[in-house]
């Protein structure tokens, strides 16, 4: 009598037999000569057939009949392949660290627990965009600048003193 259990192995068997051991799943890298030592066989008829229709000529494209005669006998030049560009670079800004002072991390974790509370989690960098923006809205660059910055010395030496 036959048994479920002897069937299900018998199908991981069949799918061991035919399954192709390591490589990469990426098909990226096979393309390139990656762990296989060279280029797939299916990579190499892609890109048979991608040589195949750059030469084809596109219908429509040849020259137009006006009846006259071509003047040249030269054919057409042929417009060389525009390389593709850089992929466009992240808008993302720069990361610049926050070193908040006692009262500041006091007041992030109040701000902590009150979204445990609610049961929510509320990151730091969150709270800072939103008191940036506040600020943005409140003040300009430039009264900013006047709160925040000191008198300008221009007296000393520039420089680390020296022993």
């Amino acid at each position: 009598m036959p048994n479920g259990l002897d069937e299900v192995e018998q199908a991981a068997e069949a799918r061991r037999r035919s399954r192709t051991p390591g490589g990469s799943r990426n098909p990226r890298t096979r393309e390139r000569g990656g762990e296989h030592g060279g280029a797939s066989e299916a990579a190499e008829q892609r890109e048979k057939e991608r040589q195949a229709r750059r030469q084809e000529p596109v219908a429509g494209a040849g020259p137009v009949s006006t009846g006259e005669p071509a003047a040249t006998s030269e054919p057409a030049p042929v417009p060389e392949p525009v390389p593709a560009s850089e992929p466009a670079k992240s808008t993302r800004p720069k990361s610049i660290p926050f070193y908040p002072d006692a009262d500041n991390t006091d007041f992030l974790w109040q701000i902590a627990k009150a979204a445990v509370d609610r049961q929510e989690k509320i990151p730091a960098t969150a709270i800072l965009r939103l008191a940036l923006r506040r600020l943005q809205d409140q003040m300009t660059p430039e009264r900013i600048v006047r709160e925040l910055g000191g008198p300008v010395v221009t007296e000393g030496r520039p420089g680390r003193p020296r022993r």
